[in-house]
């Protein structure tokens, strides 16, 4: 049998040695540990220090619809942070955002600029700051075996409402077509643009108005996109609007704000890629879909975030004309571009 005699002289040493070692270790190991404790700490610090020098805001909008799409792919890009704002984005309807805005409460500002218009045209104390689309985002589309516009004579449409964009949108894109809306077609109110999609596959309607991305859906089931829309009626409805009180107390804050718009318009017409990916993945669409969307955003999308003040004008009768309003508005009453103009001047930093 063999037995291991032991080369060192001093085993109690080599104990005490291993004891060390182990000790050291363990003072490495919360070194280390104490090291991490105190980045995290600093990062955060960091993070609240930047939290705390930014100016935050609230936005609201009725929807998350392509129509928003320059304002929620400017946030989550970091636009408006760039800027000294800390913008935050939530669903809210349209009339509730308008009070709220307008006492003061909550809500800085709103996206909905037709909202605005209205709420200003009856006396609100706001005013519209930007644009971000020239023209509407809807399609007149029919059933496939419509050959020609007279095939829709005495035929029914499907809309969201007799009022609003849409039946508008209906109704200008009849008119472009040869048709007269009062007396060839029957308006049937049916509701979200899901439904009327489900409507037209029942066959229960022989045309409907349809939002983008909704036409290039319908397109791959088979319908038939009779024109677009916004190539025959211009109503720029999305855009910034805040309270007056706003503009008079915190106009910095407005120009953080407009700033930060008018980095995102120019995000949107730059970053294709990102951008598509971006809608694609928002609103859940095909990479495909995605791209005809892009192209239909880009064709509306207002170069510096203003429009003509002969589309504003119409607009304005013809708000006024359906509330009844009679006394004199100017549009300037209502829409400024004073600040935007100052800001697109002053140009970006970084």
């Amino acid at each position: 049998m063999r037995i291991g005699l032991s080369t060192n002289p001093h085993p109690s040493l080599s104990l005490e040695g291993r004891g060390l070692k182990v000790r050291v270790e363990g003072l490495k190991r919360k070194r280390k540990t104490i090291w991490g404790f105190v980045l995290a700490l600093s990062f955060t610090a960091a993070v609240d220090c930047e939290a705390q020098r930014l100016d935050r805001a609230l936005l609201t909008h009725s929807s998350e619809s392509i129509s928003i799409t320059p304002l929620i792919y400017g946030i989550e890009r970091g636009l408006y942070r760039k800027e000294g704002i800390d913008l935050q984005f939530r669903i809210l309807r349209g009339d509730l955002a308008l009070s709220a805005m307008a006492s003061g409460k909550e809500v800085d500002y709103m996206y909905g600029a037709g909202t605005a218009l209205l709420g200003a045209v009856r006396g609100a104390p706001v005013k519209i700051l930007s644009h971000d689309f020239k023209s509407v985002l809807f399609y007149l589309m029919a059933q496939p075996n419509v050959q020609s516009p007279k095939d829709l004579k005495g035929k029914k449409i499907a809309v969201s409402s007799l009022g609003g964009t849409g039946a508008a949108s209906a109704r200008a894109s009849l008119k472009a077509i040869g048709l007269d809306p009062d007396r060839d077609m029957t308006f049937i109110v049916i509701g979200a643009a899901s439904v009327r999609l489900a409507a037209m596959e029942s066959g229960s309607v022989e045309a409907a108005i349809m939002p983008v991305p909704w036409n290039f859906r319908m397109k791959q089931k088979g319908f038939k996109e009779m024109i677009f829309a916004g190539n025959v009626m211009s109503q720029p409805l999305s855009g910034i609007a805040t309270a007056r009180e706003k503009i008079e107390k915190n106009p910095d804050q407005v120009r953080k704000v407009l700033r930060g718009f008018l980095r995102a318009l120019r995000a949107v017409r730059q970053e294709k890629k990102d951008v598509t990916d971006f809608i694609a993945r928002k609103f859940n669409l095909e990479p495909q879909v995605a791209e005809e969307t892009y192209k239909v955003v880009l064709q509306t999308l207002s170069e510096d975030g203003t429009v003509s003040a002969e589309v504003l004008q119409d607009l304005l009768e013809q708000v006024k004309k359906e509330t009844g309003v009679t006394r004199d508005i100017s549009v300037n009453d209502i829409v400024d571009y004073r600040i935007l103009r100052e800001v697109a001047k002053e140009g970006f930093k970084g």
